[in-house]
């Protein structure tokens, strides 16, 4: 009997996708060896935009609705069949692209399968430029009337939709800026309507309960949409049936049936700060890990690569600072930005050099141009590192009045003082009156007649990280006022990693200056605030270090050394203690080599055989004098690539180069001025050329 489930929109498409995919990563051997089968076999491919990847999947399977193993074992239809039925409902077109064929192989490749080009199936309302748009990721808490989230999610997985609220105006031919002029008073709502305005097909969408978890995770497979009351958001304060009209269709792929996914099951180490838990629809530039590797089945090399990141955003976040040493070559400053960016966090670089000094890192007199008189002058500058604590507390210099929540929140005292105030809330017309009782905030519902008190943590709790109870709409509502009226860097809790390279070829005490002290993890933030020699030549009062220099919480320092670095000083003791230490070993970072794509696991055996007879760490043997420090990294390995053709056909004479050129010079400065420096050398050459009997290459 032939099939006529056929599917009905993409979003069915989609589901299948992921379906077939969750075979093919699945443990059970005979799921897996099934589904790779079907992608071996397969014709015409679909193709959809998963985030930042393009999953591919064979037409003839995810042409029939919900399908499964199964059901397709069953009856698997004619792929001829599925195939009109995308162009019949114009789901998918036809298209040959270079692009799509090299993601393809990739994809593939991934899957352990060697596959030449087949022909594809494209999302009929996308081109090829979109399939290379950098996706983003949507967070949405919703904010329920009476705090009924898991009924908001069940609706929007129900429906395959994420709405949102407030009016019923459709915006579908607005622009953002004619949006926000209808919410000039209600500045809450411009943030949801042009987040939801900007996302693309291919996004991710996240449905979370505050800060437990997440209902779903799910791909948005439409752009911003209008259909009056398409959601029911149950009874508002005012106790009226509310409705949502604006939403987006969205695939929901990842969720638990009967309960939110933990953030222990998506492997986030720090949950507090993962996304913001009562704001209506809120944006992440890059797609978090712990999303994508969730998502994606915790693809094992993924993980792997996660969990070990992981070890060191903990150990940094601890400590606030870290130091990675290692022998030369082991990636220590790759592993630094790869830390960074794992933690999602703003990052920038310096490298410290025997001529740095104090004016370059925190601030000292610079010339000024001359005059038209010729005559120069001196204005105070600030350095590299101050200018990157000013930028971890807001976005760029200037462009905001206040850098303290508290300062903010004795502003909005201060202006109480004056007159009361009536703040609109976020959710309706309703006008809650504000004013001030012996420097205590107090709120009077006039619809409700009920009066209550706000204590200054619970203002700030809000403030800094957006927490309240679910109904405590007042909260919410004073909170964005003081926001918006006494704006703070929305940046301020976002991490921001400062590395330095080299961090002891300067002289750190005469670089950091007083900063020695507020370098401390207990003194970050205000409490370690401290004068600086220029402190007076600060006459702005709006430079967010009037009062005095201090390092913001959210600023973490990695430094990184080379401690057999006959050249330097040993950093001093009293530096050493304000720093977490961890080696970075030559065998434990070699993702570096993938550069050298199909050579890769071979030079990983050259080097790994060059480092055991250097110091086997296995036997604890090697060369008297040496040790694991003395190993050599995989960038030095990497510079392989600069002797090679493209074919790979000239790979002897590239290990050459590679002795001769770059491992024999740091080699010889290893051995130098030790017994028998010249034989070890000769010891280590020819363990490079022809260790294991190795003919591969030639010395």
């Amino acid at each position: 009997m032939e099939r006529n489930d056929f599917i009905e929109n993409r979003i069915d498409v989609v589901k299948n996708i992921y379906t077939l995919y969750s075979y093919a990563k699945s443990t059970v051997a005979e799921d897996k060896e099934w589904a790779l089968q079907r992608f071996r076999q397969g014709r015409w491919y679909v193709v959809e935009p998963f985030g930042d990847t393009l999953m591919f999947a064979p037409s003839r399977f995810v042409g029939y609705k919900n399908n499964t193993r199964e059901k397709h074992v069953f009856n698997h239809g004619d792929g001829t069949q599925t195939n009109n039925k995308f162009r019949e409902l114009k789901l998918y077109k036809e298209v040959a692209d270079d692009y799509l064929s090299e993601q393809f192989g990739l994809f593939m490749a991934k899957l352990g399968i060697e596959k030449d080009t087949s022909k594809f199936f494209i999302p009929y309302d996308l081109d090829i430029i979109d399939l290379k748009y950098q996706h983003k990721c949507y967070f949405i808490c919703p904010t329920h009337c009476k705090g009924q989230k898991e009924d908001a999610w069940k609706s929007f997985l129900s429906k395959n939709i994420m709405t949102i609220g407030w009016s019923h105006t459709d915006y579908t031919n607005y622009t953002i800026d004619e949006i926000k002029q209808d919410y000039l008073d209600d500045t809450t709502a411009i943030g949801p309507f042009t987040l939801i305005k900007q996302i693309k097909e291919g996004d991710i969408v996240c449905c979370t309960n505050n800060n437990f978890g997440l209902w779903g995770i799910g791909i948005a497979i439409s752009q911003y949409k209008y259909r009056k009351n398409i959601h029911y958001a149950g009874i508002d304060e005012e106790d009226n049936d509310s409705y949502y009209s604006h939403y987006i269709d969205v695939a929901w792929l990842c969720f638990n049936e009967y309960k939110y996914i933990q953030t222990s099951e998506l492997n986030i180490q720090f949950p507090e700060k993962q996304w913001q838990p009562y704001g209506t629809l809120t944006q992440k530039e890059r797609i978090p890990r712990y999303i994508s590797n969730y998502l994606l089945h915790n693809d094992n090399e993924n993980m792997e690569e996660n969990n070990r990141y992981e070890k060191y955003i903990k150990l940094l976040k601890a400590n606030k600072n870290l130091i990675l040493t290692g022998a030369p070559g082991t990636g220590k400053t790759y592993l630094a930005k790869a830390i960074a960016e794992a933690m999602e966090a703003e990052y920038d670089f310096v490298q410290f050099h025997p001529s740095y000094d104090y004016t370059d890192f925190v601030e000292g007199l610079r010339p000024t141009p001359p005059d038209k008189n010729g005559n120069i002058g001196f204005e105070r500058k600030n350095g590299v590192f101050k200018d990157f604590c000013i930028k971890a507390i807001r976005e760029k210099q200037g462009s905001i009045d206040f850098t303290s929540y508290k300062k903010s929140l004795r502003l909005f005292k201060k202006e109480l003082c004056e007159h009361s105030m009536d703040i609109q809330s976020f959710r309706s017309t309703t006008m809650i009156h504000v004013s001030l009782d012996k420097d205590v905030v107090c709120v009077y519902n006039k619809v409700s007649q009920k009066s209550w008190s706000v204590s200054d943590d619970r203002m700030l709790n809000y403030l800094v990280n957006k927490i309240c109870p679910p109904n405590d709409t007042y909260l919410k509502s004073i909170g964005d006022y003081i926001l918006e009226k006494y704006p703070i860097s929305n940046t301020v809790n976002k991490p921001s990693v400062f590395i330095i390279d080299e961090i002891n070829r300067g002289e750190i005490s005469k670089i950091f200056g007083e900063l020695f002290f507020s370098i401390d993890p207990g003194y970050r933030g205000e409490k370690g605030i401290v004068k600086t020699q220029y402190q007076n030549l600060i006459t702005d009062e709006s430079d967010p270090f009037y009062e005095g220099f201090y390092i913001p919480e959210n600023v973490y320092i990695i430094g990184t050394m080379n401690d057999i670095d006959r050249s330097v000083e040993s950093m001093d003791f009293a530096m050493r203690r304000r720093f977490a230490w961890e080696e970075v070993k030559a065998n434990e970072n070699k993702e570096m080599l993938y550069k050298l794509q199909e050579m890769k696991d071979e030079v990983s055996g050259v080097m790994e055989r060059l480092n055991a007879a250097i110091w086997n760490e296995a036997t604890n043997m090697g060369i008297e004098g040496l040790n694991s420090a003395y190993h050599i990294g995989g960038a030095y390995f990497c510079k392989l690539s600069l002797y090679l053709n493209d074919d790979h056909t000239n790979k002897k004479a590239a290990y050459k180069h590679l002795w001769e050129n770059h491992l024999k010079g740091v080699l010889f400065e290893y051995l130098r001025g030790t017994a028998n420096a010249a034989e070890n050398l000769k010891l280590l050459e020819d363990v490079y050329y022809n260790g294991n009997n190795n003919d591969d290459i030639e010395g």
